[in-house]
């Protein structure tokens, strides 16, 4: 039995090394301080003219050729305030922000850090999310082979039997885990 879990943590653990360091870095830095728009390039532009909801794609289709700028995903949507008008993805977008008789566009495109950090958030596309939710159950699964393998150990009739300083560290480490979540709120 343990050699399937053997199997089953190594191939696991194999599998999902790179999503495991990427979450691990973006964790780190985003404790020290960075944040998805970190060494985000920002540019500003106005034009004199009002965009009609509705009309934002096709507009900026024309307006990004004209103006060389680079035309971001084609998916429209109204951000949290109902105010703003963004298209594209968590790495490239354009928002439109209307004022008196005129049109705020706004390019902004993520940094590498910003968009490894938009992903470990999942503020991303789908199919990362659904990378970061097999993630999730992978580690579960990684404690629980893990804990087969090193928590039993065969006893003189060959029988597995729960190795006690093991119980001991797995106490420690909830405890440490507590007092330390309970002090730091």
């Amino acid at each position: 039995m343990k050699k399937i879990f053997r199997k089953i943590h190594l191939y696991m653990a194999l599998f999902t090394i790179p999503v495991g360091i990427m979450v691990a870095i973006t964790g780190v830095v985003y404790i020290l301080g960075a944040n998805q728009d970190t060494w985000a390039e920002t540019n500003t532009y106005t034009v004199n003219q009002t965009i009609a909801k509705g009309q934002e794609v096709e507009f900026l289709k024309q307006w990004t050729k004209e103006n060389n700028v680079k035309m971001p995903k084609e998916n429209v949507s109204l951000d949290k305030s109902k105010v703003n008008r963004t298209v594209g993805s968590a790495g490239y977008l354009i928002t439109l922000k209307d004022k008196e008789n005129s049109t705020e566009i706004v390019t902004f495109k993520r940094s590498i850090i910003g968009n490894m950090i938009m992903l470990h958030k999942a503020k991303a596309g789908m199919l990362f999310k659904i990378m970061m939710i097999l993630y999730g159950i992978v580690l579960v699964c990684f404690y629980i082979s893990g804990l087969t393998i090193a928590v039993f150990k065969k006893n003189v009739n060959g029988k597995l039997v729960p190795k006690t300083e093991s119980y001991v560290v797995i106490a420690a480490g909830f405890i440490v885990t507590i007092i330390f979540a309970i002090i730091s709120l």
